[in-house]
């Protein structure tokens, strides 16, 4: 199969949006971009995914180099969510061109995952035991991007991402259940993206149910859970019984062994029937 001709868009910046990438504008005569081109190689493959590097020679590609009016070369540009956030000129060291990448790296506060790609699942996830884990869906973002059938990553991106993007999370499902191991799973989604929108207001289910929310996006699941057992308690029938509907989700998500699942699940049950 022969590769995909280069598409800026694609390769630059939809990729932007995952991860910084840093466009090389090179060309086979220029002696400096010789010795800059294996210092930027060695630096991407150093750090394992944190950000690509995609070199754009121009004389091939001289619509964009014009577009981005390069006049010397070699010249680097770092490119974030679609963005030109720094740049230099002239080849540089190894320990300069790093330091750059960390001092932009640092000022983009980027997640602290976007720093290695693993390819063993099992490796991936452990230590992460909180829920959500904003750190967790970048990497497992990064590892489906090489194991795009792992039925059990994408469970487990979108049992995270829905509390940070439900929209991109509900559109990674088919959008047939029977396409999935687990059909209560679009359920569980749809619940806790109705709770990720609700604000608050003057009823009691609102008010418990905004400050819950505010409590899972801290990682205070204890103080989360105990809020929405208050919720089922006061006012059940909210906007579809959503208290009974998120507290199921989230015990869903948590599976049947999980400290906070043993300690609250009787709880929750009591207050439901």
């Amino acid at each position: 199969m022969e590769p995909l001709a280069f598409d800026f868009k694609r390769d630059v910046v939809d990729l932007s949006f995952e991860k910084p990438v840093l466009i090389d504008f090179w060309a086979p005569w220029c002696g400096p971009c010789k010795v800059l081109g294996p210092v930027l190689e060695k630096l991407e493959q150093e750090d394992q995914g944190k950000w690509a590097l995609v070199k754009i020679n121009t004389e091939v590609e001289q619509q964009i180099a014009s577009y981005f009016q390069i006049q010397s070369i070699p010249h680097c540009k770092l490119v974030y969510e679609g963005k030109i956030v720094d740049e230099f000129t002239g080849a540089q060291s190894g320990d300069t061109i790093r330091k750059w990448l960390e001092a932009n790296f640092q000022r983009l506060d980027l997640p602290e995952m976007v720093e290695a790609q693993v390819d063993d699942f099992d490796e991936l996830i452990a230590g992460h035991s909180s829920l959500p884990d904003k750190n967790l869906v970048e990497k497992l973002k990064l590892f489906l991007k090489g194991n795009s059938d792992h039925e059990k990553a994408i469970h487990l991106l979108v049992q995270h991402e829905v509390f940070f993007d439900s929209p991109v999370a509900l559109s990674r499902i088919p959008s047939s259940p029977d396409a999935l191991e687990k059909p209560d799973l679009i359920k569980d989604l749809e619940a806790v993206a109705e709770w990720m929108a609700v604000s608050e207001g003057n009823s009691p289910s609102s008010r418990l149910l905004n400050s819950a929310k505010n409590e899972i996006l801290k990682t205070h699941m204890a103080q989360a859970i105990e809020n929405i057992i208050e919720a089922v308690h006061q006012e059940p029938g909210f906007q579809n019984e959503l208290p009974r509907r998120t507290g199921i989700a989230l015990f869903h998500f948590l599976g049947n062994q999980h400290p906070m699942t043993q300690e609250y699940r009787k709880l929750f049950d009591m207050a439901i029937y």
